[in-house]
């Protein structure tokens, strides 16, 4: 950018250029403003000495006008703000960062913020809205749980081709949340944040309709405005689209709106399939199920055997104690004991002592003791040893 930024207005009325020169008498910094009244002595300006802005009007001659005269510029000096004031919005430009479209009658405000956005090499769509719309409050219906996602890419494939279809200024897709999530055409012409913001209470009101028309309902409004005419179709219950037209226009456009619009609106259903109408209303949170242990069962009895005999911890010197038995007598001990009389039993004839395992001489000494007196009986027999 140069140490004194140039302007380049180019309108064969100049009326772009006293708009432009009413702006920038009320900023504190010097500026050289060059007004030409044809394209190609813009175009001999910019490639002579370059410029910091150029503003043109969008009839100008007949050699291009000036969305054309736009394109060259930004071919030739890519650094050069653009800005094209217009009193229709066809063969527009989409807005970028660096090229807007403006429409007639002019927003002073907007001019003055887009013109000092430009010299200061900042982004043009952002300062022509201006500051943005507060956040809208929770509508008091309740909050009907999250919004699902949504595949933009698709979308913003959809929404090109609806532009096209139906010749709107600008299409908008905004979510039930206040979001604006997708963006086509001349957008700055109104401020989409408020826009959104104020279509809220119609979302949550087509929800709830449903309980009294039966089914899930979809709505068409239109916004009939003499500046701009606005169409809002519902997305299921998350998402809705703004169609915005000239306010001359707009009532013309219903039979394009209602076959290519409603379309649009189908196919962006069918992306967020069953979630398109899926209501998560709130509510008390469940409580938590707590899983007890299941109860232990009895272990059978064991059967305690008692022990014969207990090991003693410590000794004691205790007497044991005499018991009531009679006591056994004890002969006096022999004091005269005579050995010898052991030596008779040499004179013994042990041969006799085999007749105690000769079973025949058993039974021959019974019946010389039981001579008179018959046989035996098996209890004398028994006193007797000879039978066990």
């Amino acid at each position: 950018m140069l140490s004194i930024p140039r302007i380049i207005t180019v309108d064969p009325q100049a009326t772009v250029s006293r708009s432009v020169r009413a702006v920038v008498e009320l900023f504190d910094q010097p500026v050289i403003q060059i007004d030409v009244p044809g394209s190609l002595e813009a175009l001999e300006e910019v490639r002579r000495g370059g410029c910091a802005l150029l503003v043109t009007a969008h009839q100008l001659d007949q050699h291009m006008d000036g969305i054309e005269l736009a394109q060259r510029v930004r071919q030739t000096a890519p650094d050069t703000a653009l800005i094209v004031v217009t009193d229709s919005s066809n063969g527009l430009l989409p807005d970028e960062a660096r090229l807007i479209c403006l429409r007639r009658p002019l927003d002073a405000y907007q001019l003055m913020r887009a013109v000092h956005a430009g010299l200061r090499g900042q982004d043009l769509v952002t300062a022509a809205k201006g500051a943005a719309a507060p956040t809208p409050a929770p509508a008091p219906a309740g909050d009907y749980g999250p919004v699902p996602s949504l595949d933009l890419k698709a979308a913003s494939a959809m929404i090109d081709n609806l532009l096209t279809d139906v010749g709107a200024l600008a299409v908008v897709l905004s979510s039930r949340d206040g979001r604006v999530l997708v963006e086509r055409g001349a957008v700055s012409y109104l401020n989409r944040e408020q826009l959104t913001s104020t279509l809220l209470p119609m979302v949550h009101t087509t929800i709830t309709i449903g309980d009294l028309v039966g089914g899930h309902a979809s709505a068409l409004q239109f916004y009939d405005g003499e500046t701009y005419d606005v169409f809002v179709l519902s997305v299921g219950f998350h998402y809705f689209l703004s169609l915005i037209f000239d306010g001359q226009a707009g009532v013309r456009q219903f039979g394009a709106v209602t076959r290519f619009g409603r379309r649009a609106a189908e196919d962006l259903k069918a992306l967020l399939g069953a979630a398109a109408t899926a209501i998560y209303t709130s509510g008390p949170t469940p409580k938590p199920k707590i899983l007890t242990e299941p109860e232990a069962e009895p272990e059978p009895a064991v059967d305690t055997v008692e022990p014969i005999a207990l090991r003693a911890e410590t000794w004691e010197d205790t007497p044991v104690q005499e018991s009531d038995e009679p006591k056994r007598e004890m002969l006096p001990p022999i004091t005269d004991f005579d050995p010898a009389i052991l030596d008779q039993l040499a004179v013994l004839d042990l041969s006799a002592a085999d007749d105690l395992f000769d079973p025949d001489r058993l039974a021959e000494i019974a019946l010389e003791v039981r001579q008179g007196r018959g046989p035996l009986t098996y209890e004398e027999a028994r006193e007797l040893g000879i039978v066990p």
